[in-house]
């Protein structure tokens, strides 16, 4: 790991900038961005990190404002088996990996579904249809009006479950209306729902303590129980579900302690730590993390032509490959990974590879785009977001970008003393690296979160042209990566028309 510093271009530089702004007013920018280069203050080529990919999709409609299109027309349900029957169609294997991608568990141990289908079917207000009000979108297959996400689990012994699957967090619908494959869910209230799933069945059981619970957990599941308060069937709905579980048919159910209670309930919709109670790794250190985009991971050749060795996933950057990210998942999800080889995550892999962030389809001006690239450079911005789609090359110190610290010790062993806690096992080529990474930069038109953490809600506060919230407790804290706050007002304009446009 090599730690960067942000440096702002030179003179030179700026002068290379304003060429870049010349060529784009006079329309030639996209002649520029295709070519993928200009000139950079030590003579060299700097590469277009916005530079258009190639379309790998082989027509897969992974954005589409007609969702039965998105899931290729019920074409899912015999995937895998239709890939499995012709191997070396490359279509097939895609097909089958976004297959994968609604509706596979991987193994991973997940919630008894009565209770999902009890809050479903109780609390159209609170959760309404498929999880809409918790952010989530309907399944429109599945019969129990469950959202798409959560795939069916290994069972509680006699009793069906559901687990997260990737399209609880990283499928959205965009704020033009369309759905997106690889979308971070940031209107997923993923701990508010956690919340649901355990605390209020645990409450509701003859006998339970709320005192024993954290006050805001409770403040979170209070309109639920009110409801069934108002209405006595509704707990008895519920314990004629858990029956099963409550008999021992079907193993314990998960349980939080109130200190995670309150984590889930301050958690804000599209950010979640995902090392901590009830799944099976917990690295004793409250961290946030925003759900990040699948669209356009580098891949080997792309990784190789850029000298890089590593596609840096994961906000600390520690996960080489999209292999290894699926694998890490199975692994701290509780699946098991000697069950899920190279070979079977292999379609998956190919099929993320594929994905492509959507251009907006009203986008900022042409003119406007144009300056704001030129501002890009000249301010230094691509010294640190010059790698493909605006990633980065290196790693940072958390002080050396100034944003909350809390994820420096991210799966640290309890001790910090660099190496991963018990238990957890790292892919080849991964590593505990204590740091930050550039994230990729495409697609942030779309986004409801930004910094690592996700406690900004919008670019105008993370380039100071609105101001921040101010809060500065731990995991919480927006501060830091002032980058770009002290650019004159037009330029910071200019800047964020460049960054919607991709």
């Amino acid at each position: 790991m090599r730690l960067a510093t942000h440096r702002p271009r030179s003179p030179a530089a700026a002068a290379a900038a304003a060429l870049v702004v010349t060529l784009g007013t006079l329309g030639t920018l996209g002649t520029l961005g295709a070519c993928g280069s200009t000139e950079d203050d030590d003579g060299g080529d700097l590469a277009d990190p916005f530079a258009a990919q190639p379309d790998t999709s082989e027509g897969l409609v992974n954005v589409s404002a007609d969702l039965d299109a998105v899931l290729e027309r019920g074409a899912l349900a015999t995937a895998c088996a239709d890939y499995a029957a012709s191997p070396g169609d490359r279509r097939l294997r895609l097909l089958c990996g976004k297959a994968m991608f609604f509706f596979e568990s991987f193994g991973t141990p997940g919630v008894p579904k009565p209770i999902l289908t009890w809050l479903v079917e109780h609390f159209p207000d609170e959760v309404g249809a498929g999880f809409t009000h918790l952010g989530m979108i309907p399944d429109p297959a599945s019969v129990d009006g469950l959202p798409l996400g959560l795939p069916p689990g290994p069972d509680f012994g006699t009793v069906p479950a559901v687990s997260f699957g990737c399209a609880s967090c990283h499928f959205a619908r965009l704020p033009d209306g369309r759905y997106a494959v690889g979308a971070p869910n940031h209107a997923y209230r993923y701990g508010h729902m956690n919340l649901m799933m355990t605390l209020l069945p645990m409450l509701s059981v003859p006998g339970a303590d709320p005192s024993a619970h954290h006050p805001e957990a409770l403040a979170v599941i209070q309109p639920l129980r009110d409801r069934m308060a108002a209405d006595p069937s509704i707990q008895s709905a519920l314990i004629a579900a858990l029956l099963p579980l409550l008999g021992g048919g079907g193993g314990a159910m998960p349980t939080l302690s109130a200190e995670t209670e309150g984590h889930y309930a301050r958690w804000r919709s599209g950010t979640m730590d995902f090392l901590i109670q009830p799944l099976p790794f917990d690295d004793g250190v409250h961290t946030i993390s925003k759900i990040s985009a699948l669209w356009g991971i580098p891949g080997e050749a792309e990784l190789a032509a850029h000298g890089l060795t590593s596609a840096m996933l994961g906000w600390t950057g520690g996960t080489a490959s999209v292999h290894n990210f699926l694998a890490g998942f199975v692994d701290i999800g509780g699946g098991d990974l000697g069950e899920w080889p190279a070979e079977r995550l292999g379609p998956l892999v190919d099929y993320l590879d594929s994905l492509r962030a959507p251009a907006p389809m009203a986008p900022p001006p042409a003119d406007a785009v144009a300056r704001g690239r030129g501002v890009f450079v000249a301010a230094g911005c691509q010294d640190c977001h010059g790698a493909p789609r605006g990633g980065g090359a290196e790693l940072y110190d958390f002080d050396e970008i100034g944003t909350d610290a809390a994820m420096r010790w991210w799966a640290d062993g309890p001790d910090h003393d660099g190496q991963p806690f018990d238990g957890l096992r790292f892919q080849p080529g991964d590593s505990l690296t204590n740091a930050l990474k550039s994230p990729r930069l495409v697609g942030l038109w779309t986004m409801t979160r930004f910094l690592h953490n996700g406690s900004l809600e919008r670019l105008e506060q993370l380039l100071c042209v609105e101001a921040r919230p101010g809060v500065t407790e731990p995991a919480f804290g927006d501060g830091g990566h002032t980058f770009g706050c002290d650019l004159p007002a037009g330029e910071r304009a200019d800047l964020l028309a460049y960054l919607r446009a991709h």
